[in-house]
């Protein structure tokens, strides 16, 4: 029997053709995982989205159940805040009590949207706005951090110059103090070395003289 000889151009292409396959099968099932069943739309409200983008997971208590379909930006009489349109499964209910917050997801820093629902509070109905939770960004919790620092070094710079001031204006006071408590430790020395010698005496009570 004769033996085939595949050379390096049929390889090739063998080698794309399998790539495309798998490249279509990754479209064909991605496209599938985003046609939304039997979902509803909630909406929620922050001041600061901190660089959100539509498609991002929506998780609920840690399980994604969820997309960002849409985000707007609303004007009102408080100011300007974002409205997310989020989309959930028929399986996801949230309570009224939730606690709706930006978190991120990895090395990458990718932004989700975490609903934490963990109340005993009645379930929201399709098309209920919730109060989104601050973003803590950690750039500014660092500049806080140091604001708050700065301030604390200036208050303790002016405590010490208080204090020294007080020291030196009171300079005889404090000497007159610091006489009277090394005169306190010697005769309190001296009475303590009297009695190792004596012992006797704390039992030795002298007669008080009548007064005259």
């Amino acid at each position: 029997m004769k033996k085939v000889n595949f050379n390096n151009e049929f390889k090739v292409g063998l080698f794309v053709l399998f790539c495309l396959i798998g490249l279509a099968y990754l479209v064909i099932s991605t496209g599938k995982t985003n046609v939304k069943k039997g979902g509803y739309n909630i909406y929620v409200t922050f001041n600061d989205i901190a660089g959100l983008e539509t498609k991002a997971p929506v998780m609920l208590n840690g399980l994604e159940v969820g997309k960002v379909d849409d985000i707007n930006i609303t004007y009102d009489n408080v100011g300007t805040s974002m409205t997310l349109k989020l989309w959930l499964a028929d399986k996801a209910k949230v309570r009224e009590d939730a606690i709706v917050s930006i978190k991120t997801l990895g090395l990458m820093g990718e932004k989700f949207i975490q609903i934490s629902s963990v109340g005993n509070q009645d379930f929201i109905k399709p098309g209920t706005t919730l109060s989104g939770k601050p973003y803590l960004d950690i750039d500014g919790l660092l500049e806080q951090a140091q604001i708050i620092t700065k301030d604390v070094t200036t208050q303790v710079n002016k405590l010490i110059v208080n204090l020294n001031g007080t020291v030196d204006d009171n300079k005889e006071s404090v000497s007159q103090i610091v006489k009277n408590l090394e005169t306190t430790s010697k005769n309190f020395e001296e009475f303590s070395d009297d009695i190792k010698r004596n012992p006797w005496k704390l039992l030795f009570k002298t007669k008080e003289k009548p007064k005259k």
